[in-house]
């Protein structure tokens, strides 16, 4: 089953989140590919996330898998790991090798998550797609929520974020806030991250 939709431009995406902190593709993700990560992703194990996070609120359910556990229980989102990563190495970040996926699920009516910086053990970079249902996700200029741009994170879309390490950047992880889901539906997204801590 094709996952990565043809067309992307992976050079001008690392380009971007290299000197501006973020890039984002709108169907990066094939939508049949969407519906079938949906489905193996379904049934969990979601469990809540804490609330209150420091200065950071947030309404979600998610679980981690460590990317050697992918196979053979969740071999589409195996797949999806595997063309992501080849992409990012073919197209300049040959040190990214993430070894954690991180599932998310906002309920309609939930906030998601206000003004906050990924942390900073996940080097290279962060990578999110959106599999089912639709936010805004907010790049911003402080913690009080100021935008700088504002992507609708439909499904298939892909975020790529700066995190430490990538082109030399000690740090260099944006603020950023994602909204709770638009359209009266659930979103459901997968971050895929190489976690150093």
């Amino acid at each position: 089953m094709a996952v990565l939709a043809s067309g992307v431009a992976w050079s001008t995406l690392l380009r971007e989140v290299t000197e501006q902190g973020a890039a984002f593709a709108a169907g990066a993700v094939y939508q049949p590919c969407c519906e079938e990560l949906a489905a193996e992703l379904g049934n969990g194990p979601y469990a809540p996330v804490a609330p209150v996070i420091g200065q950071v609120r947030q309404q979600a359910e998610s679980f981690e898998i460590p990317v050697e556990r992918l196979n053979p229980r969740y071999p589409v989102l195996a797949g999806l790991c595997d063309e992501l990563v080849g992409q990012v190495h073919r197209h300049g970040v040959p040190e990214w090798v993430p070894n954690e996926v991180a599932i998310q699920r906002y309920q309609p009516g939930s906030l998601g998550i206000t003004p906050h910086r990924d942390q900073r053990r996940f080097a290279q970079l962060v990578a999110v797609v959106t599999i089912a249902g639709s936010a805004p996700f907010t790049l911003c200029r402080n913690r009080a929520g100021d935008p700088i741009q504002t992507w609708q994170a439909d499904e298939g879309s892909l975020v790529l974020l700066r995190g430490p390490g990538l082109a030399g950047h000690p740090d260099g992880r944006p603020m950023h806030t994602i909204g709770g889901p638009t359209g009266g539906t659930s979103r459901t997204s997968i971050g895929i991250r190489m976690d150093t801590g």
